[in-house]
């Protein structure tokens, strides 16, 4: 086995059926993640119409009731010596666009918890074709170091 790949002892939850969405923005219910190490989100996507297209934020929660803070992107800057190295970070959105009718697949992660993260919900919204929405669907994977 790789070193760097765990042995995971995995939870399978259904975090929301695949079902349509709208353009207006909608969060799934909070799913409790404490004590895992490991999350992965496995997406389904089926457009309502050529151009559809869906984005979705994941957000986290450090305790019960803690606010929720959503996942971010970073960009390392150059290094260089005797010079600081400026970073740029931001709170990321991502946006799936559908590449042909019917459902597609694809997954998001894995996202390392290593038991510090109490919650975690997903926002979402049709941003392609707001007037013919489409589906989405999402099951999460949790899983803890053997």
């Amino acid at each position: 086995m790789d070193g760097n790949i765990p042995a995971l002892m995995p939870s399978v939850l259904e975090v929301r059926a695949t079902a349509i969405i709208t353009n207006v923005v909608q969060f799934t219910a909070a799913q409790s993640c404490s004590g895992f190490d490991w999350l992965t989100l496995f997406l389904e996507y089926v457009r309502g119409a050529a151009g559809g297209a869906v984005q979705y934020q994941i957000q986290a929660s450090p305790a019960v009731y803690a606010g929720w803070y959503p996942l971010s992107a970073i960009a390392v800057g150059a290094v260089a010596v005797n010079v600081d190295t400026a970073s740029n970070i931001q709170r990321e959105t991502i946006t799936y666009g559908a590449t042909a009718a019917g459902a597609e697949d694809f997954v998001y992660g894995p996202i390392l918890l290593r038991n510090t993260v109490e919650n975690f919900r997903v926002s979402f919204v049709e941003v392609g074709v707001p007037g013919t929405p489409g589906n989405f669907g999402i099951i999460a994977v949790m899983g803890v170091n053997r």
